[in-house]
């Protein structure tokens, strides 16, 4: 089952926040896992990339101005964690969630949860789904689209090579970091490996996209945010089928790199 929460907050005093609070997020995500069930956060903590679970940073707040963001009192924000896998949104919804305070600290400002969202009804980032489902729903389609519009809400980039990062989604990186993900956690693998024919047949036909700097103290990465157009040149059926869905899986595993500190967070057509 995947898992998308929205907890919508109100600040509680005035502050400034330095830099990106993607890391603050998921220190705080760690934070309550440990006063909910030690053991189970450090194997949380130990699993390898790719990790069953993203954060994002906190949304809906002021722009920086000269990388700091100015907070008033009563300032509305909301943050959103997905889950990946079966066990970990069990944990989430029966363990973690009715452990929650009714005030948190992030950023080093208090925040009283105003509202948790579990459904797109409630929040347009929350929902659940099962990756079959996701499957299905273009398996069973009686046409399958050409084109896909991708939207990147927060900044995004992928491994280069050696220890560089590329900030610009090529199609191959791009549908590659769905796919490890899918492959990790779906009890419906793929049967092949989608990406070198990402190399050979999918194109990208449109973008609007500018670069951002995420600061965490000293680390330094750059992403990028705004909307990229995928369009299919000589796919099969069930390749667009398969990128179908996992444009769909997006919304969930967010694309490329440092998902679980706030990056990459995705929507799809």
């Amino acid at each position: 089952m995947l898992t998308a929460i929205v907890l919508q907050l109100q600040a509680q005093q005035r502050g400034a926040i330095h830099g990106s609070t993607g890391r603050a997020v998921h220190g705080f995500w760690f934070q309550q896992w440990q006063q909910v069930d030690a053991a189970f956060a450090d194997r949380l903590h130990q699993s390898k990339n790719p990790t069953p679970f993203t954060v994002s940073p906190l949304m809906g707040l002021p722009h920086a101005k000269h990388g700091i963001t100015a907070v008033s009192i009563n300032q509305q924000a909301w943050l959103r964690i997905t889950t990946l896998n079966k066990t970990l949104s069990q944990n989430l919804l029966a363990n973690w969630l009715p452990r929650l305070p009714a005030q948190i600290e992030l950023a080093d400002i208090p925040w009283t949860v105003q509202k948790i969202a579990l459904t797109p009804q409630e929040h347009p980032w929350a929902g659940q789904a099962r990756p079959i489902d996701l499957l299905n729903r273009h398996t069973q389609a009686k046409t399958l689209p050409q084109s896909w519009t991708l939207k990147f809400h927060t900044p995004t980039t992928f491994h280069g090579s050696g220890s560089t990062f590329l900030p610009f989604p090529l199609p191959d990186a791009l549908v590659g970091s769905w796919l490890r993900r899918w492959q990790a956690f779906s009890t419906y693998p793929a049967a092949y490996d989608l990406r070198p024919r990402m190399r050979e047949a999918l194109m990208v036909s449109a973008y609007d996209l500018k670069t951002v700097p995420v600061r965490h103290g000293r680390r330094l990465t750059i992403g990028c945010v705004g909307r990229l157009t995928l369009r299919a040149g000589k796919l099969t059926p069930d390749e667009k089928t398969l990128l179908a869905t996992l444009i769909d899986y997006a919304f969930y595993c967010g694309s490329g790199y440092h998902t679980a500190q706030g990056m990459g967070m995705t929507s799809g057509n």
